[in-house]
């Protein structure tokens, strides 16, 4: 409209207005299930909050603040960035320095009392963090909702079972829906305050159907029959511990209450069921593909090569990998669909290539001997049993608490100011003045959580068919993994064939995931090493990201001869431009090829490429599982 134009008075006067107010909740077209999870969340306290998962632009933080609006209480998004201390509380600096009195400042958490804490990518912050939110908000003191777009990454397995309830959030696909959502958009734009008006009837019922739910949930009550079938529902979810059947039990409260009902029926069972087992599903162990014997593939059993179904916990799906050999980006890394937590993925589908492609089973299962590191590499630790948390007052890390400073260590100034600040008053001749002795200096003691990730990287071209390379080097995963396992270690397989690399199995140290996984993944087709180079240069830098104080190890199984360009260029020319970018970007990484090149006329390749990567380099004897066993024991 005319005179109405971005900049203009009447332009700006608009945008402040639509600042200031919220979108209604009942305006929002379909989500019924997000809706659904909300309301439920809002009158039952106990269902620990609510995680909504899905791409942008679905609703997911318009939803979060509507509900806020709709308690009439406190919106607050916690950032990303944020620090313990912010979250739970500090000392006022303000009061210390002018009056010399401690004085707590409330945090984020006593600020969202009565109201919504909304976290967005939620699982992009640090896992110690978001504990400390599940556990605060089983208080009941706020409600805790989370969002997360699983092209990002998944959530830790511990704390998303915390969550109560879990909705999978996706855009409306029927173009009717899709036509209204944006009708009802540009009516809100237009005119905020009378399209408030429209809803606010509405608005008013769902706010009433909360209280009197409130009121209502004490007096619920749950027949032995009802008890019994979701204790049932949650032995055929296979759902890990007793957290499903106590948030199912509370959901089912909390839905029986919301229609008004004092006792719950078996449609509040079937209505919520969903909602709480949809994150806590695993696939049961009769279900699981057992190991096959060799096969060659052909029509009739294309079938069998087949990836393991998935497991239909919320995880997202990785892109393959491709494009230009540069080192991707930050851009470049979302458009990968790469996520950045260490669990980076689901398992890539495994499609068979043209050509002849086999299927080995898993190979022999060996117990592991320990060995030592390379004394060759002293920056590395070895930090023995758990390597999940620690203190430390050196290095990266969560910045915890202060302590006194006894040398070592990074000077923590506010907490060093605040004890020098409370002792002035008995330091007469600095009464007016502040000073700091050695005795206020305090040290900042960081959280440092760290532990091994051994990332495979196996050529799965037609060349490892030979000899059954392909079989022992599956065993060799899957015996290392039984000893990870102990020590919370964690392996990944990425596999590259045909055109493309592939992550097929991402990091993790459940074995029976890995089993699964292994048992149908075939052999066959070019070798695309250029494309498995950047693909690793990505995961690297995603793992650096989220995991600064993990310990990486690379073990590279080629025979170096990649024949698919990425861009045109030679394959060679890619191979030596990744690898060198690899070596650069990442001389943390310890890097080991294991060179898979047969017969009498050898070009060495892997050699080369070893020696670009300035990695251990080791003969084709080497690929024995055994033999390899020691290798990547080596490296740990």
């Amino acid at each position: 409209m005319a005179g109405e134009d971005e900049g203009s008075p009447q332009g700006n006067r608009r945008d402040m207005e639509m600042t200031k107010r919220l979108y209604p909740l009942s305006a929002l077209v379909g989500q019924e299930k997000m809706k659904l999870a909300l309301r439920l969340c809002a009158v039952n306290p106990r269902l620990a909050g609510v995680l909504l998962s899905g791409e942008k632009g679905t609703g997911k933080s318009t939803a979060a603040r509507a509900l806020a609006r709709l308690l009439e209480g406190p919106f607050v998004n916690l950032p990303l960035s944020v620090t313990e201390e912010r979250l739970t509380g500090h000392l006022s600096l303000e009061e210390a320095l002018k009056h010399g009195r401690k004085v707590l400042v409330p945090g984020l958490l006593s600020q969202a009392e009565g109201g919504v804490l909304y976290v967005d990518e939620i699982n992009l912050l640090a896992p110690h963090l978001v504990s400390l939110l599940l556990s605060a908000s089983e208080s009941g003191r706020f409600l805790l909702i989370g969002s997360m777009n699983p092209e990002e990454g998944p959530i830790s397995p511990q704390l998303l079972d915390r969550f109560g309830l879990y909705v999978e959030v996706s855009a409306e696909r029927d173009p009717g829906l899709r036509v209204e959502i944006l009708r009802r958009r540009l009516l809100w734009e237009m005119d905020p305050g009378g399209f408030e008006e429209t809803f606010a009837e509405e608005e008013g019922r769902l706010r009433e159907e909360i209280l009197k739910a409130r009121r209502l949930l004490p007096e619920v009550r749950i027949s032995g029959y009802l008890r019994a079938l979701i204790a049932r529902l949650a032995l055929e979810a296979a759902a890990a511990g007793h957290r499903a059947e106590i948030f199912l039990l509370e959901a089912v409260r909390a839905h029986a209450a919301l229609k008004g009902r004092s006792e719950a029926i078996p449609e509040d069972v079937e209505s919520v069921a969903e909602l709480v087992l949809a994150h806590r599903r695993r696939q049961r162990e009769h279900s699981r593909p057992k190991p096959r014997p060799e096969s060659r593939s052909g029509e009739k059993n294309q079938e069998d090569h087949r990836p393991p179904e998935k497991d239909p916990s919320p995880r997202g799906k990785e892109a393959p990998g491709g494009g230009s050999p540069e080192a991707p980006t930050e851009g470049q890394d979302k458009e990968e669909n790469v996520p950045a937590d260490p669990r980076w993925s689901e398992p890539e589908e495994v499609r068979p290539e043209e050509g002849e492609d086999r299927v080995f089973s898993v190979g022999e299962v060996f117990p592991v001997r320990e060995f030592s590191l390379s004394p060759t590499r002293p920056r590395e630790i070895r930090i023995f049993g758990r390597r999940t948390r620690g203190f430390s007052l050196s290095g990266r890390g969560h910045f915890v608490r202060a302590v006194p400073y006894q040398g070592e260590g990074e000077i923590a100034l506010i907490p060093t100011f605040l004890s020098a600040l409370f002792k002035r008053r008995l330091r007469e001749k600095a009464a007016n003045r502040l000073v700091v002795l050695k005795e206020d200096l305090r040290a900042r003691l960081k959280l440092v959580k760290g532990s091994r990730l051994i990332l495979f990287c196996v050529d799965g071209s037609g060349s490892m068919a030979a000899e059954a390379r392909m079989r022992e080097t599956k065993g060799a995963i899957l015996s290392l993994l039984l000893t990870a396992y102990q020590k919370r270690d964690r392996v990944s397989l990425l596999v590259f064939r045909g055109e493309k690399a592939r992550l097929v199995l991402p990091p993790t140290n459940s074995v029976d995931r890995a089993a699964r996984i292994l048992s149908d993944l075939p052999v066959g087709g070019s070798t695309p090493l250029p494309a498995a180079l950047r693909k690793l240069h990505h995961l690297l830098s995603l793992e650096r990201r989220r995991n600064p104080h993990n310990l990486t190890s690379v073990i590279l199984i080629t025979d170096g001869r990649g024949n698919v360009s990425l861009t045109g260029r030679p394959p060679r020319e890619e191979v030596e431009l990744l690898a060198r970018k690899l070596a650069l970007d990442f001389p943390e990484v310890e890097f080991v090829v294991v060179d898979t090149e047969t017969g009498a006329v050898r070009l060495e390749m892997a050699r080369r490429l070893a020696r670009l990567l300035s990695a251990r380099y080791f003969t084709p004897e080497a690929l024995r599982a055994d033999r390899l066993l020691e290798i990547t024991r080596k490296v740990i």
